[in-house]
């Protein structure tokens, strides 16, 4: 008897006690010639969500392997635990608040990495769900081919991380995971895309199969000027890190804190807080005409008018 294909799906687990059971669902509706592993790690969540996956484990036991960290880790450390207990020969990924629409995308996906053994990373189109205004948006992942795909991965494509599948024994050979705990890496996505590609080129299937949902609040999306310095000083941990691994093709540069008041200072445009504008764009040490505004009032708010004429 041969022995069925196991296919590891991780959900890294904080939080979204109300959207976490749809992700789940999704992964478990799958039409798929594989057995499937849903791994689990919750980090530590504030809510009821802890109650609510051990309903689905009650309800999955077979299938969903879940484990609660004692303390925790953040986001990328989360994932990289995750990534450590899985058991398949492929690797997927789901948030808690992203889903898949599409019932074959494991099977499309498994199909096309037994086809292409050299295949290591596998990606496809998605969808954007604002659970705000409950529109969702077709996208097409993107790879900006004109440049180097490491530079690529730094900020030039465009894809969905619930989409993508890795093949299991690449994916753990190449990446340090006890760095990713050890550091508490807030992220796991980038830097995880950013190192593999100096080893393997991504693939693109393209067809729609996972939802990525748009959160008023997340961690991509902080909506304090605290939340929004503790992820970018976070960001910046993780940059010096990929830089120190790959210097020849990312050289360190220190800024002294001014990327971090430029982003904060456009966070208070964004608000319409002229007070903490003036503020970071002080910091920022920039000559940008966006900073010349920060330091008056009445081009400050001319600034943002222009901005909202331009937008109509």
């Amino acid at each position: 008897m041969i022995d069925r294909i196991l296919i590891s799906v991780i959900i890294p687990s904080y939080n979204r006690a109300n959207t976490v059971g749809e992700t789940i669902e999704s992964i478990v509706n799958q039409q798929v010639n594989a057995d499937i592993e849903i791994v689990i790690g919750d980090d530590c969540s504030t809510d009821n969500a802890r109650e609510v996956l051990l309903q689905y484990k009650e309800k999955y036991p077979n299938i969903i392997r879940l484990f609660f960290w004692e303390e925790n880790l953040k986001l990328g450390a989360n994932w990289a635990s995750c990534v450590k207990e899985c058991r398949g020969k492929y690797i997927c990924n789901c948030d808690n608040d992203d889903y898949w629409h599409n019932p074959n995308k494991l099977q499309l996906q498994l199909d096309y990495m037994e086809q292409n053994p050299h295949s290591n990373v596998l990606i496809t189109n998605h969808r954007c769900h604002n659970r705000d205004t409950g529109v969702i948006t077709e996208e097409v992942a993107d790879i900006n081919r004109n440049i180097p795909l490491q530079q690529a991965m730094w900020g030039s494509c465009h894809f969905c991380n619930a989409t993508i599948m890795y093949r299991a024994d690449f994916l753990k050979s190449h990446l340090d995971l006890d760095t990713f705990i050890n550091q508490h890496f807030s992220l796991q996505d980038w830097p995880a895309w950013v190192i593999l590609a100096a080893y393997t080129d991504f693939d693109i299937l393209p067809i729609s199969t996972a939802t990525f949902g748009i959160e008023t609040v997340s961690i991509t999306r902080p909506d304090t000027y605290e939340r929004l310095e503790k992820r970018l000083t976070e960001d910046g941990k993780i940059t010096k890190y990929l830089c120190d691994l790959f210097p020849e093709v990312f050289p360190y540069h220190d800024d002294g804190g001014r990327w971090i008041n430029t982003q904060l200072m456009n966070m208070a445009f964004r608000k319409k807080d002229f007070k903490a504008a003036k503020k970071y764009g002080k910091l920022s040490g920039t000559k940008s005409f966006k900073t010349i505004c920060s330091k008056s009032r009445v081009l400050f708010f001319l600034f943002i008018w222009l901005k909202q004429f331009k937008g109509k």
